[in-house]
Formats: structure tokens, sequence, C-alpha cells
């Protein structure tokens, strides 16, 4: 064989090696892409469960005890939803024309906060999307400090899920509770999560709109008895936890009833220690911002126990949290969002996340020494409504005085 045949041969075998190379990694992107899919598809069937009050859910895809279950629910008022229950139609000209509202005004940090949440703003919704408040309490028949009612804890977990029929999308909204904010009716300032203890989940719902200036449908409270409960049914969780925040849960006089935490990849934790390791802030500089990375941590990981869960391990997490679930919503309501969320495939609907404040309009600082998230609430309530409904009323202008800087503060960009 003459040198140039060879050459010409060895070139052709390395451009077959590399085009099967690229196939292979090719492949194996594909391979992460559909694993990642097939993750967040077990967290849409678990959060949409819990839009309707997660048993339900279960109970109609297991096909035993509905109504039984659903009478464990806690109901509260009359349905005081904005939920049309028999609406399960997408109006494909549906337009969303709101009355246009200006920034915040104020001299100081507090009227700035008090004025937007009091200006009257309409608040935007549409009849294609469904927004559900998800409501986490630290009331716990097993901390003195907590009194055993939902309501009466604060709000650890606050997240707007939000369900558009129309664009068959979902959207997961963490709101930070340390976010400072003024409660109308009560006309006081404080950290967001105090405010379901002062007037009950209705009040937090109504506090969130005036913020966010969107309208939020109904809400699901749940208190952290529960959670451990579900946990521990399934046998426990399996997440990645530090070595640093395990250190500070087995030191801290804090966590002194905790079984010793164990540090590292995968390691299994029980309710009680699943439930800590959520919860825990004082490990992070920032604070709130860790403690809600965790908490989605913990929720992949119990979803992946559940996705793998028999069905008697199933109805008995169907039973824990029914038992210990209040909600705004109707028996009739919960019934027909739950076939709608089947029948409608919203398991199959596309996921994303983000935080509230988002970190633009966010800045960290001590208050009378309270450590709060002081927000720029016209920014964060733009951004939200836009992820949320694709557009605003909300009119901002350059160079404006925001709640950040009347306290001298800033945000970094980018």
């Amino acid at each position: 064989m003459d040198m140039d045949k060879r050459e010409e041969l060895e070139n052709e075998t390395k451009a077959q090696t590399e085009a099967e190379s690229t196939e292979t990694a090719e492949e194996a992107a594909k391979t992460d892409e559909n694993a990642e899919k097939k993750k967040k598809k077990k967290l849409i069937i678990i959060i949409i469960s819990i839009i309707v009050a997660l048993a339900v859910i279960i109970s109609v895809l297991i096909g035993r005890n509905i109504y039984k279950k659903l009478n464990l629910i806690g109901y509260d008022g009359n349905g005081n939803t904005t939920i049309d229950p028999n609406q399960d139609f997408v109006d494909e000209n549906e337009t969303l024309d709101f009355e246009q509202m200006d920034d915040a005004i104020g001299n100081d940090f507090k009227s700035i906060l008090k004025n937007w949440a009091t200006n009257g703003g309409e608040k935007m919704s549409s009849k294609n999307i469904i927004n559900v408040l998800l409501i986490g309490s630290d009331a716990s028949s097993e901390d003195s400090k907590r009194p055993n009612d939902a309501e009466k804890g604060n709000t650890d977990v606050m997240m707007i899920v939000s369900i558009n029929k129309k664009s068959k999308t979902i959207k997961l909204a963490s709101i930070m509770r340390d976010s400072y904010t003024y409660m109308s009716g009560y006309d006081r300032y404080a950290k967001l999560n105090a405010a379901c203890q002062n007037g009950g989940p209705a009040y937090l719902v109504e506090t969130i709109e005036n913020d966010y200036k969107i309208k939020i449908d109904g809400y699901v409270l749940v208190d952290f008895d529960s959670f451990k409960e579900v946990i521990d049914v399934l046998g426990g969780v399996n997440v990645d936890v530090p070595a640093y925040v395990a250190n500070h849960l087995n030191s801290s006089k804090d966590y002194k009833d905790l079984d010793r935490v164990p540090s590292g990849e995968g390691v299994l934790l029980n309710g009680k220690q699943a439930l800590a390791f959520s919860r825990v802030r004082k490990t992070d500089a920032d604070g709130d911002v860790s403690r809600v990375a965790r908490q989605r941590q913990v929720i992949y990981a119990l979803i992946e126990k559940c996705g793998d869960a028999n069905i008697f391990e199933k109805s008995d997490v169907a039973d824990v949290v029914a038992a210990n679930v209040r909600t705004n919503f109707t028996k009739k309501q919960v019934l027909n969002y739950g076939a709608q969320a089947v029948a409608g495939g919203w398991t199959d609907f596309e996921m994303s996340e983000i935080t509230m404040p988002t970190e633009d309009a966010r800045y960290g600082y001590t208050y009378q020494g309270i450590w709060i998230w002081v927000v720029d609430y016209p920014l964060a309530a733009q951004n939200l409504q836009k992820e949320i409904y694709g557009t605003t009323n909300i009119n901002l202008e350059e160079n404006r005085k925001t709640a950040i800087t009347v306290m001298g503060g800033y945000v970094t960009k980018g």
C-alpha cells in the first residue's frame, strides 16, 4: 500500500472513530436528559398530588377508599377560593389586560412597603392558570415552644404552585420566609412567616397577594408532624449531608433529642433528621437561601421514595397527609381538580422553579437586631408576574427609589 492510500485510510478511520465518539457522547447526554425528565416528572406528580390534598390523587389512582380519605381533610370555610370547580376548558382567545400601576412611593423603608401593599393595584389572574399556595407550618406536638395547631405556627415553607393549562407548564415559586413585609388589617410590619400565626392561612394569602400583585386561588396547609410521618412511612430519605451541617446538628443543644446525623452522599435520614436538615439555617452565611436549597433536596429525595413505594405505602402516605391537611378547597373542587390532573395529563407539563424575591430584588440586612430580607416588592412582583403570566402591569422607572436603596443597600445583578 502506497503512502497516500495509507494516509487516506488512517484519516477515514480517525474520522469514523471521532464520529462514533460523538454519537456515544450524544447518547449519554440524551440518557442524562431523559433521567432528568423522569425526575422532574416524578416531582410534578407529587406536587399535583399535594395541590389536590395529595390523598385524593393517590386514592383515585389506586381506586380505594376515596371518600374516606376525603373526609380526613380539614376544610376551612365554604370553598372560599377563586376557582370554579367546573371549569376545565381553555379559552384560546383570552387576553390579559390589567390596569397599570406605578412604582411604590415613600421616603423611608416602612412607608414604601406599606404604600405598595395598600396601593390598590389590580392583581393579575387568568382562567387558564391555577395558583395554589402550599404552606408548611412549624407547629408540632413534639415541640413545647410551638402549639400543635398548624395555623398558629410560623410558616417556614411557602410555595406558589402555578399550573398553566393553556401552555401546559407548572411554575414553582418558593417564597423566602424572612422577607420583611407590611401586614394590612393588623397595621404591622414583620417577617412574612409570621402572617399565618397572626391571622391564619387566608391572611397569609392576602399578604402575598398584596406584595406580588397576583391572585392566589386557594391554599393547602400542612404541619411538620405530617412531614416527618410521611418520611418514616417510606423508611426514610437519602440526601447529601455536608459535614459542617451534620456537625452542627449533632452538637447543637437545639437538636439534643435528634438521632446522630451522618454526613456524606446519599445518607439515609429518618423523619426527624430530615426535618432538622431542612430547617437548620445557622450553619450558612446566606441563611434562607441555603435552607431553601436543602428543602428542595429533601423534597426530591421524598419524590424518589414515593415513586418507588408500593400501593400499600402510598395508601399510608395518603392517610397521613390527609389527616394533617387544611385547605379552603371544597371536596367537590378537590375531586374535580384531581380528575383534571389525571385526565389532562398534568404530570407531563413542563416544570420550572424560581425563588422569590429574586436575587435582584432582595438585600440582606440586620434590622432592629433581626436579620431580614429587605425586598424591592415592585421589582419582585414584576418578575413573578412575568414568570407566571408572561406579562406585567407594573411600570418601573430607572434610578427609582426603592426599599433597598433607602436602607443604603444594593443588589448584585448578573
